[in-house]
């Protein structure tokens, strides 16, 4: 096995041997961490193997953080477990070239999120890290492109900027992506921030890029750029796709993510789409939809507990009492994860199916604004820079047009809704199926009015078989589909 980080890692092994647990833990997150620790007290052994640094990014970066956790505590005490580097194929653990089958009761997934680079027309010549890799060694003396409002990208930006370089910070929604830490860090911020923001390209040392003003036309900017750093994070879904497990969009988190109950069990769904019954594989923190490092912690705990009690350890009526409570201080401090819980336990408006939204923002797609897409020669897979006009040309074949114009109106809006989509597929390594699917899917899905589910399971067989009736006839009357947008 040979890993840079948790999505650039080449399996290799030169034999085999068996490992058992009673609880495999996954990734190096600060859910899954807080789990064991917890889950040990009950006498539990637990396993956590994982890539990178133990506590994930939240340990990366100087500036302050919106909870006050003590994490370096929570890192110190993580050594006491069972805990070794190695990568997890859903099957086998990977570890010093050696393949361990492994057998567990439970597995928890601590495995989070990724940083992704943004993409924008030619923004593969454009010199880009991500946050995760820049805060590993700060640089200085730079002219620094932060993008991303969310509190890691402005505890980013304030790192960076605490080493010496010119930072500016971008994000292309209209508002701050987490408006109470800025609140928090304001007085610290000396740099600019804009949002709005829909990057053109970049030229000659220059970001350009243009602000949404809501009048006739957008102010059109330049910026001096020695390197850009996106902060944009997406849910890592590699573990939970090996297990056999459906992933669905979510418009809160940028993602992929499975569904789940509120404790954290991922649930298994029959192929109406309707949760069954639940599962022994747990999500916890960036997989759960927790950002805040507090909320990790405490639904940390409340899995072990949940888990205690399936097992007969604990009183189910602990259990629930503590999902009460946890509950109520989502309600009060992160209502749109309370929200997401229900809808991924009980399904949309509670019909036991989860209903994929429709995609109204990327963050990872700098120049996209609702309305007002371009798509010309955007990298949709970061890992090997495949390109949108690939799929674009296999939807054309599909469908059999030549070509593809879109407006964005309601009839066209119809129009595109009728076409026939293939699967999409970016090759077996560790990289493609942890970024791009997802990455590619809420592009495409924003892209041309679907469902980024459609381009990972297809179409339901009822949606394509009423809208291939219609599509015919539409396209032949109407000229859709030059690839320009307007």
């Amino acid at each position: 096995m040979s890993c840079l980080s948790p999505i650039k890692c080449k399996l290799e092994a030169s034999r085999e041997d068996e490992l058992n647990t009673d609880v495999l833990v996954v990734g190096s997150g600060l859910g899954g961490i807080v789990a064991a620790l917890e889950l040990k007290k009950y006498g539990y052994n637990s396993k956590i193997v994982y890539v990178g640094a133990l506590g994930g990014h939240h340990v990366l970066g100087e500036a302050p953080r919106y909870s006050n956790v003590d994490i370096e505590s929570i890192i110190n005490k993580a050594k006491d477990l069972d805990i070794s580097e190695g990568f997890f194929d859903g099957m086998y653990i990977y570890q010093n070239r050696v393949r361990y089958r492994v057998r567990y009761k439970h597995i928890i997934l601590a495995t989070g999120g990724v940083d992704v680079p943004i993409t924008f027309p030619g923004s593969y010549s454009a010199p880009q890290k991500t946050a995760e890799e820049i805060l590993l060694q700060p640089p200085s003396g730079l002219n620094i492109v932060v993008w991303g409002t969310t509190e890691w990208g402005l505890r980013t930006a304030l790192t960076l900027r605490n080493h010496g370089n010119d930072v500016v910070v971008m994000d292309n929604s209209a508002y701050f992506r987490d408006s109470k830490y800025y609140e928090l860090i304001k007085t610290r911020v000396d740099f600019p921030v804009i949002t709005a923001v829909r990057i053109r390209e970049f030229k000659k040392g220059e970001l350009v890029f243009e602000v949404v003003t809501g009048k006739k036309e957008n102010e059109v900017k330049k910026v001096k750029a020695d390197l850009i750093v996106s902060a944009v994070r997406i849910v890592n879904p590699y573990i939970p796709m090996k297990l056999g497990f459906k992933v669905y969009y979510s418009f809160e988190l940028n993602s992929l993510i499975p569904r789940r109950s509120n404790y954290g069990e991922l649930l298994i769904v029959d192929e109406r789409g309707k949760a069954v019954g639940g599962s022994n594989v747990y999500a916890t923190g960036h997989l759960y939809g927790a950002v805040r490092e507090g909320h990790i912690i405490e639904q940390g705990k409340l899995l072990a507990k949940y888990i205690a009690a399936k097992d007969g350890v604990e009183a189910s009526e602990n259990v629930k009492d503590a999902l009460d409570k946890f509950l109520v201080m989502l309600t009060i401090e992160a209502n749109w994860l309370y929200n997401l819980g229900n809808r991924l336990e009980r399904g949309t408006d509670g019909t036991g199916r989860y209903v994929e939204p429709n995609v109204i923002d990327v963050p990872h797609w700098a120049s996209f604004w609702p309305q007002i897409e371009e798509a010309e020669d955007l990298v949709i897979c970061p890992c090997n820079n495949a390109r949108i006009n690939d799929v674009l040309k296999e939807i054309k074949q599909l469908n059999r047009i030549k070509e593809l114009k879109v407006k964005i109106t309601h009839e066209e809006t119809e129009l595109l809704r009728q076409l026939k989509l293939p699967k999409l597929s970016f090759g077996d390594d560790v990289c493609a199926e942890s970024v791009c699917l997802t990455y590619a899917s809420i592009i495409l899905g924003g892209f041309l009015a679907q469902r980024p589910g459609y381009f990972i399971y297809g179409k339901p067989q009822m949606l394509t078989a009423t809208l291939v009736e219609k599509a015919t006839p539409l396209v032949s009357q109407n000229p859709l589909l030059s690839l320009t947008l307007s």
